[in-house]
């Protein structure tokens, strides 16, 4: 992989913009890294001239840096903005070329929505969904989210479940959630882990209790329905040994960008992306099976609010271990036994 003439990487690069258009929600999901991170005091919304030059780094970031790309709506809630998400996804596709997806609740998905965003320029929608073992009280209902994915869900607009955030407490529940799931919509949402500054390591009963429950979701469904099982720790295994990465068009416009200085800033964000949204690990264990697959990790994995570094690195180790030995066991080779090589920290 080349980047402005230098070899970057062997496996190829998924780049995906997530432009926040709104810090605005219609939930108070009790997990959520987004409001523990930036506490709005003040609802706003993204304005028009920071949208469109936006619209512009996207052009100029394809033409410059290789990889497929996407781009995507985030928020808080995109769907507050009610008509207004239209029209930027028509704005965002006629500038582009290419059309946006959008994340939300699904909370104010219903026939009209859909009926409207049919005829926008919105490519899916995916809707983040909680777990039906332990649902938290400041999302919507699973169960009512559910019945949503499955009455709108089209070829014409695929709206399908994004991610469910399963706790350490309900590590023991991931087999009989992803079954809920698989059994109700046919698909098995982008599994998440309680992260960020919220994040906490889990006892030893936990992690037996994931261990076990990775193995069998594996075992059970992988023939049946794409596995996105920890995708921040794992994410070869969802992503066919492709490299995704996300980097964020903010409200607040981080990178200060505008539209006198689109060119310089790419190969900013480029190389912010790369070297500290998505952190070099530096393990000096030549031993462990996975080695290639822990180059560098999303920042979370090595800053906390709570943890200090090397504590959640080392559970960091643990989880990419356990994923990575259940799906060798299951796919390659029955006997495999468990990698016993864990992190050390240069």
């Amino acid at each position: 992989m080349e980047y402005n003439g230098k070899h970057v990487s062997e496996r190829s690069k998924i780049y995906t913009a997530s432009i926040c258009i709104t810090n605005r929600c219609n939930c108070r999901c009790t997990y959520c890294h987004f409001y523990d991170s930036n506490a709005p005091t003040v609802s706003c919304d993204m304005d028009d001239e920071q949208f469109l030059t936006y619209l512009d780094f996207i052009n100029a970031w394809c033409k410059k840096v290789d990889g497929r790309f996407s781009y995507r709506f985030s928020g808080g809630d995109p769907s507050v903005l009610g008509d207004r998400l239209f029209e930027l996804a028509n704005t965002g596709f006629r500038i582009t070329n290419m059309r946006p997806f959008v994340l939300t609740s699904g909370k104010d998905i219903d026939e009209r929505w859909v009926r409207k965003a049919k005829k926008s320029a919105i490519s899916h929608v995916f809707v983040s969904i909680e777990n039906p073992a332990k649902p938290d009280p400041g999302a919507p209902n699973p169960e009512e989210i559910m019945h949503k994915i499955k009455a709108f869900n089209s070829p014409e607009l695929p709206i399908v479940p994004g991610v469910c955030v399963v706790p350490n407490d309900c590590f023991s529940s991931l087999y009989e959630i992803c079954k809920w799931f698989f059994e109700n919509l046919e698909m098995i949402p982008l599994i998440s882990e309680v992260n960020f500054g919220l994040y906490a390591s889990p006892t030893e009963e936990e992690w037996k209790e994931l261990e076990k429950n990775v193995y069998k979701v594996i075992r059970d469904f992988f023939h049946r329905a794409h596995l996105n099982l920890f995708s921040s720790v794992a994410p070869e295994y969802a992503y066919g040994g492709n490299d995704p990465y996300i980097f964020d068009l903010g409200l607040n416009n981080p990178h200060e960008i505008t539209d006198k200085n689109i060119q310089s800033k790419i190969d900013e964000v480029y190389n912010f992306l790369h070297s500290t949204s998505y952190r070099s690990l530096n393990c000096l264990q030549e031993e462990c099976p996975w080695v290639n697959f822990c180059q560098n990790t999303k920042w979370y994995w090595q800053i906390d609010k709570k943890l200090d570094r090397g504590r959640k690195l080392h559970d960091y180790c643990r989880l990419k271990r356990m994923i990575s030995d259940a799906f060798y066991q299951n796919l390659v080779d029955s006997q495999h036994l468990k990698t016993e090589r864990s992190l050390i920290l240069g």
